[in-house]
């Protein structure tokens, strides 16, 4: 019997559809700061999906910030949504230091 193909790779984590509000912020590739108030569509063990207005580039750091809370989470632009695709305007961040920032446990 011949050998079957094997099943795509499983995701590092779970995602997690949400809606959280939270400020983005950031510098720029031309040196300006931004901040914009968005929210995360998707979150999962090592980052999350969101929304944005701004022309994010893979490699980037931002300043992810839950709305009610002081502490913001540092996370580094992972993909952008393709222009003219169904996710424009969306970007994946990953943490730059794992943490439970946007209050959403998932197991070891």
């Amino acid at each position: 019997m011949p050998e079957q193909e094997s099943e795509a790779p499983l995701r590092r984590s779970a995602r997690v559809n949400v809606r959280i509000p939270v400020k983005l912020s950031g510098i720029l590739a031309d040196n300006k700061t931004f901040a914009e108030d968005t929210y995360v569509i998707t979150v999962s063990k090592y980052g999350a999906r969101l929304l944005t207005q701004q022309p994010l580039k893979v490699g980037m750091q931002v300043k992810v910030q839950p709305r009610g809370r002081r502490q913001a989470g540092l996370f580094q632009v992972v993909w952008t949504g393709r222009p003219g695709s169904p996710r424009e305007g969306e970007i994946g961040i990953a943490y730059v230091n794992v943490s439970n920032l946007l209050g959403i446990a998932f197991p070891d």
